[in-house]
């Protein structure tokens, strides 16, 4: 049995080093997870906003096959051009390779999605329910945010945890220099099998048993316990810098989450009101173009203006729901 007295508080080190290191995982691990819960909802609500860009695409579609359908009734009424029918079907191969092309986007954001939930998709796609939402929100000021986000973000409070536990170590490296006391004690038993082995009078076997109190003086390392010592200061002065890099990236992503999502509320503000007026533009435009009084060109300007809007505005939806998830990804908890 040995049992330590006194080692300079090298063992109460270590032992409080290894616990604020097991802290600091644990903070790992909860980052890690918030992480993916941010890239979940991002991707989740870029195929709400997918979804919506495609039926918008649909809708232009059919309004323009619509359209070209009156075209072509004017053309045989002799009241428009035929080259108005080739601009029109042009119009209509552009968008729908447009729906093409984005409706494998979907498909990919789907495989993406399912990707990062864990599960396999052979055959067909995920399920997605979900609306778009424009809700008023209630952020802090960036000082706030940045104040709160150091208090809570789980990967800043893992790296103060790992700074301290580096200062722990320090102290028991620092520790070397000065000397350990033990207690030591053994018990057992000694015999002897043949008679010769032992001298006469005596048994051939015997308890046997010590105890007794040992110290260890470092007198003369040759440097090496120093040399310990400043490694681990080394160490230390990297891990308070990782920290002080920590804080500044911490500083950087609230007040870009903040700006993104300012920014996304105002392009959400705008797109509304630029929807009712393109809608409100294209049916100028047919009207204008049924009666003879306006230009094919214009009519699919109008319709191509309405598309941009809606596509756009859906982004904007998005964009404003992962800004939000971005926020407090930066903060570190959840915003009100």
């Amino acid at each position: 049995m040995r049992l330590p007295l006194y080692t300079g508080g090298r063992l109460t080190s270590e032992v409080r080093a290894a616990e604020l290191l097991s802290q600091a995982g644990r903070y790992r691990l909860g980052r890690t997870r918030e992480e993916l819960v941010f890239n979940v909802t991002s991707v989740f609500y870029s195929i709400l906003a997918q979804e919506k860009v495609i039926e918008s695409l649909v809708f232009s579609q059919q309004a323009l096959q619509s359209h070209l359908a009156r075209v072509n009734d004017l053309i045989d009424a002799q009241k428009a051009a035929r080259v108005d029918r080739l601009r029109t079907a042009v119009r209509l191969s552009d968008v729908e390779q447009k729906r093409v092309r984005e409706e494998n986007t979907l498909a990919i954001q789907h495989r993406v999605l399912a990707n990062l939930l864990g599960i396999e998709t052979a055959t067909g796609s995920l399920e997605i329910e979900g609306e778009l939402e424009n809700a008023a929100l209630s952020v802090a000021t960036p000082e706030t945010g940045i104040a709160e986000a150091l208090s809570q973000r789980a990967d800043y409070l893992a790296a103060r945890r790992e700074l301290e536990a580096q200062a722990r170590r320090v102290d028991a490296a620092r520790a070397g220099h000065a000397p350990t006391v033990g207690l030591f004690a053994s018990y057992g038993g000694r015999w002897a099998v043949d008679p010769t082995d032992h001298p006469a009078g005596t048994d051939d076997a015997e308890d046997v048993g010590q105890i007794g109190v040992d110290i260890q003086v470092p007198l003369y390392q040759g440097g090496r316990i120093e040399a310990r010592v400043n490694e681990e200061r080394a160490r230390l002065g990297a891990a308070q810098e990782r920290l002080r890099k920590l804080e500044l990236q911490v500083r950087l992503e609230v007040e870009t989450a903040l700006a993104n999502l300012s920014s996304a509320r105002e392009r959400v503000r705008t797109l509304q009101s630029a929807i009712d007026q393109a809608r409100e533009s294209l049916r100028i435009e047919e009207e204008k173009y049924a009666v003879g009084k306006g230009a094919i060109v214009d009519v699919l300007d109008a319709q191509a203006a309405l598309l941009l809007a809606e596509t756009n505005y859906y982004q904007a939806l998005a964009d404003l729901s992962v800004a939000r998830a971005q926020l407090e990804l930066a903060m570190g908890g959840q915003v009100e």
